[in-house]
């Protein structure tokens, strides 16, 4: 299993200084879940029409995912009912997509890479997904 780095301040630091990008939570999270860096997740979501700046759909993160290589599928795993908890309940083996208003965080192996992760965000879940490699 490859080892996975990710580090949600060096990945927006990537994005702002290359890519002149913010607003990029879908790229984040594709690059954590697919244990990639910010540039081949930003062209791979590019890919799939994300425009610079701006949000994405789950479609188009779904999408890009499986063109690296992985499948995404509803996870009846219970992540509880804010970021916070999603946080704290995690499993400590997996990868996890989170969908809130607005917004996805990745959980891969009980780390969240994310800025809701020292935050203590109570932004509501609304779906989660578990990231599968093919």
């Amino acid at each position: 299993m490859k080892e996975h780095k990710h580090d949600f301040k060096k990945l927006v630091h990537v994005a702002f200084k290359y890519y002149k990008e913010n607003n990029c939570c879908t790229v984040i999270a594709v690059a954590v879940a697919a244990n990639i860096g910010f540039g081949k997740a930003y062209h791979a979501m590019k890919r799939e029409g994300r425009q610079d700046r701006r949000g994405a759909y789950f479609a188009q993160y779904e999408s890009a995912l499986n063109k690296l290589g992985y499948r995404v599928e509803p996870s009846e795993v219970y992540m509880g009912k804010t970021l916070v908890t999603a946080k704290r309940i995690c499993p400590k083996r997996g990868t996890f997509l989170i969908r809130s208003a607005g917004h996805v965080t990745c959980i891969r192996d009980g780390v969240m890479v994310d800025w809701a992760e020292d935050r203590n965000s109570r932004k509501r879940v609304r779906a989660v997904y578990e990231v599968i490699k093919n």
